[in-house]
């Protein structure tokens, strides 16, 4: 009798609720631990490629705006009585002087109550100011912080090294005093990184030599 009930025990071992409830939390909790390691691995890495990309397409189009900057012949007067307007926009003509010329302007939206605040594009005009009349537009970087650092995305120097914005230009001409400009683009991918910081410093070539026409 004593062999048969010991038969009976063994065969009814096994997990009580209690280990079951246990073992399954533990699961759970490496799971749960297992997802957010992986959840956080691919964010590092989107957040990454955000920035690397983000970097490069500022560096792109701020080289192609510097290209385009050295071969202006020539720069183009605004003919705006507000100075800041040279902080966000520069115009100028591409070609051979006495040829067929293309008028480009990069203009650098700062209204909020635009639907294109904070992008800097690239517009073809039908002639220069002030019968500037838009003819394209091609949209270059979008999300450009400029406007919420205060800092200007041109600024030009005379040959004194002077900030001829920030002093006013009553008695300079841009169009041919100008000899430096410096370009400072901010922006970020939103979402993904803090914004990245690129600047750039390009000479004016096609100039009049001794500066002709500069008061």
């Amino acid at each position: 009798m004593l062999t048969k009930l010991q038969g009976r025990s063994d065969a009814q071992e096994g997990f009580t609720i209690v280990e079951v409830t246990i073992a399954t939390a533990i699961l759970l909790v490496v799971i749960a631990m297992f997802f957010n390691t992986l959840v956080s691995l691919t964010r590092s890495e989107d957040r990454a490629h955000r920035l690397v990309g983000n970097e490069q397409n500022v560096r792109v189009e701020l080289d192609q705006l510097a290209r385009e900057i050295r071969a202006a012949n020539p720069m183009l007067d605004l003919l705006t009585s507000d100075p800041n307007d040279y902080s966000k926009t520069i115009e100028y003509a591409l070609g051979p002087s006495g040829g067929t010329q293309q008028v480009v302007r990069w203009t650098y939206d700062t209204d909020p109550a635009s639907p294109h605040y904070e992008q800097l594009q690239r517009q073809l005009m039908a002639a220069a100011p002030p019968n500037n009349t838009v003819l394209s537009t091609s949209w270059y970087l979008i999300r450009v912080r400029n406007v919420e650092t205060g800092v200007p995305v041109f600024t030009y120097y005379n040959s004194d090294g002077t900030d001829m914005v920030a002093n006013g230009f009553s008695s300079h001409d841009i169009q041919y005093c100008a000899i430096r400009l410096h370009i400072t683009l901010t922006s970020d991918s939103n979402p993904g990184p803090l914004p990245f910081t690129e600047t750039q410093d390009v000479e004016l070539r096609n100039r009049l030599p001794g500066n002709a026409g500069c008061v």
